[in-house]
């Protein structure tokens, strides 16, 4: 009974050392990337409302601002703005950001009525 539950911890501590840096290095990437999309959504929120469109939203639009932004930024050439690690990314994504609000400013209207 005791060799059984040494190799059965033995192994669980073998997959434990073998995974878990990699699950907490995802982990760890996806907080990040969580933050930077937070980030450029709210200082596009910043830049165009005055307000950020809370926490979920700022992400939602920093998600979509850094796809449009990275897009933008290598049609445009300056993709040396986009190897600046956290700051090109919040700076892209924001870039993007303010695009997708602007434009969908024009195509919806701002919400205003008269």
């Amino acid at each position: 009974m005791k060799i059984k539950i040494g190799i059965g911890l033995l192994v669980g501590l073998l997959l434990a050392l073998f995974l878990l840096p990699g699950m907490l290095f995802k982990a760890l990437g996806a907080i990040v990337s969580l933050l930077v999309w937070g980030a450029s959504g709210y200082l596009a929120g910043k830049l165009l409302q005055g307000e950020g469109y809370g926490f979920l939203g700022n992400i939602a639009l920093g998600l979509v601002g850094g796809v449009v932004g990275s897009i933008l930024v290598s049609v445009i050439g300056i993709t040396g703005l986009v190897k600046l690690p956290f700051i090109g990314g919040i700076l892209v994504g924001a870039l993007g950001s303010v695009l997708v609000v602007v434009v969908a400013g024009l195509l919806y209207g701002n919400g205003e009525t008269e």
